[in-house]
C-alpha cells in the first residue's frame, strides 16, 4: 500500500520507562563507541512491537480502537525485564541488535497472539516467525567494525536490567522524518480495565 494522506504507518506497541532508557543508554553508548557501521536507534522512541502494520488506512483506527480494547482489558498488568543481548539473524552475522525481554508472568506472548488474531481479521497478515520480545537498539549497516561488535555484544549477552511494569499498550503512528523516526499515539489501550 503506497501512502498517501488516507493512510498512516502504524503500529502497536509498549512503550518503555525512562528508567528502562537510561539502562539501556549505557549498553547503547558502550557498543556505539566500537565504531561498526551501525544506525542505531534513538532512545526516546525505543518501544517493544507487538504488531507492526505498515501503512494502514486511517478510517481503520476507529476500529482498531475498538478490537483491540477489550483484548488489553482483559489482560492483566504484568512485569517483564531486561535481559540478555543479542542479534538476528544470529551474532555471526549481525543485522539487528537487541536486548532481550524476559516475562516471568507468561502473559507477554499470549497477548501479543491475540493482537495478530485482531488484525488478522482485519486482513493483515499474520506473523510467520514466532514473537520474540526484543527492543532493537541498532541496524548493521555494513561489515565495518563488525568482529569488535561482535565481541562487545558478547561481553554483554548476561545484561540483567530493570523491571518494566506494563499497565497499558499503544497504536502508534510513526512519522518518518531525516533525523528518524517520530511518533504519535493515536489510542492507549489500558490493562486490566475488564
Amino acid at each position: 500500500m503506497t501512502k498517501s494522506p488516507e493512510t498512516v504507518r502504524a503500529f502497536v506497541a509498549i512503550e518503555i520507562p525512562e528508567s528502562a532508557k537510561s539502562f539501556l543508554e549505557e549498553i547503547w553508548s558502550d557498543l556505539k563507541r566500537v565504531g561498526a557501521d551501525v544506525k542505531w536507534v534513538r532512545l526516546n522512541g525505543i518501544h517493544l512491537t507487538l504488531k507492526f502494520l505498515g501503512e494502514t488506512p486511517r478510517d481503520g483506527i476507529p476500529v482498531f480502537e475498538r478490537d483491540l480494547g477489550p483484548v488489553f482489558g482483559a489482560c492483566r498488568p504484568f512485569e517483564i525485564r531486561i535481559s540478555r543481548m543479542g542479534a538476528f539473524p544470529n551474532l555471526m552475522r549481525p543485522r539487528v541488535i537487541w536486548a532481550g525481554l524476559e516475562d516471568p508472568s507468561g502473559l507477554l506472548a499470549p497477548l501479543a497472539q491475540q493482537v495478530e488474531e485482531v488484525f488478522s481479521l482485519h486482513g493483515f497478515k499474520k506473523e510467520k516467525r514466532p514473537f520474540s520480545p526484543h527492543l532493537t537498539l541498532g541496524r548493521v549497516r555494513s561489515d565495518k567494525g563488525r568482529y569488535d561488535l561482535v565481541e562487545a555484544v558478547r561481553g554483554k549477552m548476561d545484561i540483567v536490567g530493570p523491571s518494566i511494569f506494563v499497565e497499558q499498550a499503544v497504536l502508534f503512528q510513526s512519522i518518518l522524518r531525516p533525523a528518524g523516526a517520530e511518533y504519535r499515539a493515536l489510542c492507549r489501550f489500558p490493562l486490566g480495565t475488564s
